[in-house]
């Protein structure tokens, strides 16, 4: 990484932590470049076309269950040693943005966990907090999204419902990465009105 490389990326990473700070949530457009975006959009294409997307469920491992009400995606985990081409560039820039809250914010960020989410047409997840009631590691929340020329009219999208604050409404483009913390931030993604809609989902644990 260049001089130029390194600076545009410690501005994002500061970007998103100053969108926490003033408004609950940070969000940073073309956090990723779109060719590695459409990478990981691929990989999800043949995860989905091999049966390995697997409907998602809520809770821990503790009191998993699956209920399509409450939620109707489908998720693939993605390993931490990953040698995908396009996964190991997304992992090592989270691990990079972890150092940064770490060094700048005094966060103790130890480790993150990640899944590819797909939600086909009319798929939805109501409103909920990231954090188990029986386990409190998940200490912020980040969302990727791989949409190619998404437009309002596609609906989908993220709804953020900060402490004491209007809802705030995201939609899912491109390259865009949203940051909150997850015992804090209720939030609810609504249903495409055309097209399935794609993202990675990860959370950065102490």
């Amino acid at each position: 990484m260049n001089d130029a490389e390194e600076i545009k990326e410690q501005n994002q990473f500061e970007e998103l932590i100053q969108g926490l700070i003033d408004n609950q949530y940070g969000c940073c457009n073309d956090f990723i470049i779109p060719s590695i975006i459409t990478g990981l959009r691929n990989n999800i294409t043949t995860l989905n076309t091999s049966g390995k997307m697997k409907s998602a469920g809520i809770g821990n491992k503790v009191d998993f269950q699956n209920d399509q009400l409450i939620r109707s995606d489908k998720v693939n985990w993605i390993e931490e040693l990953s040698t995908n081409e396009y996964e190991k560039i997304y992992l090592k820039k989270i691990w990079r943005f972890i150092h940064h809250l770490n060094k700048t914010c005094f966060t103790s960020i130890k480790t993150f966990e990640s899944h590819y989410a797909n939600y086909e047409l009319g798929s939805f997840y109501k409103r909920h907090l990231d954090q188990f009631k029986s386990e409190k590691g998940r200490k912020y929340s980040i969302v990727l999204y791989l949409n190619q020329n998404w437009e309002e009219k596609d609906a989908g999208v993220l709804s953020l419902y900060p402490l004491n604050a209007e809802q705030k409404n995201i939609s899912p483009l491109e390259g865009r990465m949203v940051f909150f913390r997850s015992d804090e931030m209720e939030h609810e993604v609504h249903p495409s009105a055309t097209r399935e809609r794609n993202s990675i989902a990860g959370w950065l644990k102490n």
